[in-house]
């Protein structure tokens, strides 16, 4: 039993870029301007165990895209895993490989990339990064018999910061990585010159960054308090030490500051509050906790 010869449906490829046509332009009409972060750095990439030291994002891609699935977004799963209560947001967007292709360079790159970072603009009234979780290729079932996909279904999670590197250039998007970055603030004495934002700063007991034993990103100087607030922060600073720029050159000795203490613009981080009531609870008069044999 064979198949009419007249009805070509699987190897049409005037057909396959007409439907290609129509989805690219049903999600120009009907979807959202979005951009696409690209994690530079995945020679960090861990193999073995999944994990990413340290992702660097510098540049974001604008991207057109459809909103697939709501539902998951609006439910917030929430279950319980090893560590304690979890809330998720998820959702799912559609992706025309055709946009993809054009926007995003495709030099190491040939689909969007789980690990990978979707900022939209319009969540939240500052706008929202997720994650993606999960690239699924084969949505459109290899329509017409083509073997690349018309389009990409990204799987995403609201994206957890965790001193990821985020320096775009995009205000926004840069905003959004500077409130949820833990920042500390180093009181800054005697010095000259002006830090800039997003600039590394470093100590070295000879003051050459070849011999720097720490380092941390600038997210705000004010000169006229002289206080620095950095984060992203390796190692540890040194109190009557030179704090350098790596590109102002700026250089000020740090008089003090609190590993423990708050951030004005993030009071979620209570480590000196948490110190301070445990002192009575603790009790070190016990040498043993567990007794004696």
């Amino acid at each position: 039993m064979a198949t009419s010869p007249y009805f070509n449906n699987y190897r049409s490829q005037p057909e396959q870029r007409v439907i290609e046509d129509i989805i690219v332009e049903s999600i120009k009409i009907m979807g959202f301007d979005a951009y696409y972060l690209l994690n530079e750095n995945d020679q960090a990439r861990d193999l073995l165990y999944g994990e990413d030291p340290l992702k660097k994002f510098t540049a974001a891609f604008p991207l057109e895209m459809y909103l697939s699935n709501t539902l998951e977004y609006t439910g917030e799963r929430e279950f319980f895993s090893k560590f304690g209560l979890e809330i998720r947001n998820n959702v799912s967007v559609i992706l025309s490989k055709r946009s993809f292709a054009q926007r995003v360079p495709q030099d190491t790159l040939t689909r969007p990339r789980e690990g990978d970072l979707i900022f939209i603009p319009f969540l939240n009234g500052t706008g929202e990064l997720y994650e993606i979780k999960f690239t699924n290729q084969s949505k459109d079932f290899y329509m017409l018999g083509r073997k690349a996909p018309y389009f990409y279904e990204l799987e995403m999670e609201k994206f957890k910061y965790s001193q990821e590197v985020i320096s775009t250039g995009i205000a926004e998007i840069d905003d959004v990585a500077t409130q949820s970055a833990y920042t500390i603030e180093l009181k800054m004495g005697v010095g000259l010159g002006e830090y800039e934002e997003k600039e590394i700063v470093f100590y070295s007991p000879d003051n050459t960054y070849e011999n720097a034993t720490a380092w941390a990103t600038v997210q705000d100087w004010n000169s006229e308090t002289e206080i620095l607030s950095v984060s992203n922060i390796k190692g540890e600073f040194v109190k009557n030490a030179n704090v350098i720029g790596t590109i102002s050159d700026a250089t000020y000795v740090l008089s003090n500051y609190d590993l423990l203490s708050p951030v004005i613009h993030n009071e979620i981080y209570d480590n000196a509050l948490l110190e301070t009531e445990s002192i009575p609870i603790k009790n070190n008069s016990e040498i043993n906790p567990f007794g004696d044999i």
